[in-house]
């Protein structure tokens, strides 16, 4: 028999009506995967009453406080950065088993060791029956990744007053920073050394959505601890890998990965990062869902960040910061204006391509808005020369 007055939350949260009210709210295709974040919240709030600062969330629960929560996403597990020894941790999830009544389904911890690991990363993987109350004859399992570190030296945040678009939070959640949490979801990108392996591509489109917000949610002075959690955790991951690469390996897989998902709304996207941006809509996405060409600004915006990480990562932010103010002076034109500068872009575009696709891809782009091309001319270092293309005849307009 589970005890529910073991909850943090309110039961009402977890009834059908609450959830379903959530769900139409805020526009969510499945009301399940409304239900599973919830539970994702409680979890951690568990996890965090019993452990202390010794659990710090990160991952997509994490970024979603970060999210203004009519654009928060769903998200199906918990990733946290554990402090404590492996005794320890294993007398906590026993006790919150036992503070739910020691049922002998649901609120237990079951340990999880894959039988054929892509890495050897100091982690612990439990799955966690939850009562379902959308798929009454069903069990809910919630992937809960402990990742074992002897000490943290990222910055972290509590979060006060935190709120997600299923329920206001009944505790503070400690967790990694917007800037941590961006250096660390960089990292996921890098396919084909420390990222998302190919297998798991709708895992991807998560990711920039998050680095989207996230990246609007940081300053030029967090570049710092940006950067810190990218090294800190590339280290981590490189250090259990029987090929050794270099972090500018890293980035040059991100790189050529957000160039795949810049394809997006063309006539020859990439088919499999198509696939995945029209599966999160289904599964994660609040409406209104973004548009082929929004996921085609993100990856360009993104693959900007990431070769100013590459070239001069203590001005990535602000050259980041930089650029976006262009985008913000295109979008405030009027629409004489705005065709006159897609036009110098295009015509500033075609001399920076090179190779034998350079018709191909100049005519896909013909058409597009400014605000496309413009993050598709940006580069790290001619952040100056794309102002004065822009800058004076703006002025003078």
């Amino acid at each position: 028999m589970v005890k529910y007055d073991a909850l943090i939350h309110d039961r009402k949260f977890f009834e059908p009506a609450h959830i379903k009210e959530r769900q139409e709210l805020y526009k969510f295709t499945q009301a399940v995967k409304v239900e599973t974040f919830l539970w994702d919240l409680e979890l951690y709030g568990q996890l965090q009453r019993a452990l202390g600062d010794q659990v710090v969330l990160k991952g997509g629960a994490a970024a979603q406080l970060f999210i203004p929560t009519e654009r928060q996403r769903t998200s199906v597990d918990i990733d946290v950065i554990y402090l404590g020894t492996k005794d320890r941790l294993e007398e906590a999830l026993t006790k919150i088993h036992k503070d739910f009544g020691e049922d002998e389904v649901y609120f237990k911890f079951n340990k999880h060791t894959p039988k054929n690991p892509k890495t050897i990363l100091p982690l612990e993987t439990y799955f966690v029956p939850i009562p379902a109350a959308i798929n009454a004859d069903s069990t809910s399992n919630i992937k809960v990744d402990f990742h074992l570190m002897e000490s943290l030296d990222l910055e972290v945040r509590e979060v006060e007053n935190a709120a997600a678009f299923v329920i206001p939070l009944g505790f503070n959640p400690i967790c990694l920073s917007p800037a941590s949490l961006l250096g660390d979801k960089l990292l996921t990108l890098a396919q084909g050394s420390v990222g998302i392996p190919p297998d798991r591509e709708d895992d991807i489109v998560k990711q920039l959505y998050d680095l989207e917000y996230l990246t609007k949610n940081v300053n030029s002075e967090d570049t710092s601890a940006m950067n810190l959690a990218m090294t800190t955790l590339f280290e981590r991951e490189i250090a259990h890998r029987s090929e050794k690469v270099g972090l500018d390996q890293a980035h040059q897989d991100s790189i050529r990965l957000l160039e795949r998902y810049s394809t997006v709304n063309s006539p020859k996207p990439d088919e499999l990062a198509r696939t995945a941006t029209r599966n999160f809509r289904g599964n994660y996405e609040p409406k209104p869902f973004r548009s082929s060409m929004d996921w085609e600004v993100t990856a360009k915006r993104l693959q900007f960040l990431v070769r100013c990480i590459a070239s001069n990562p203590e001005q990535a932010l602000v050259n980041l910061k930089e650029a976006d103010e262009i985008e913000a002076r295109i979008e405030l034109k009027g629409n004489e204006r705005r065709i006159e500068i897609r036009q110098a872009l295009s015509e500033d575009f075609v001399t920076l391509l090179r190779g034998d696709h350079r018709m191909e891809t100049a005519k896909r782009l013909k058409n597009t808005s400014p605000e496309r091309l413009l993050w598709e001319v940006l580069r790290p270092s001619r952040l100056s020369d794309i102002q004065s293309l822009i800058t004076p005849r703006a002025t003078s307009a």
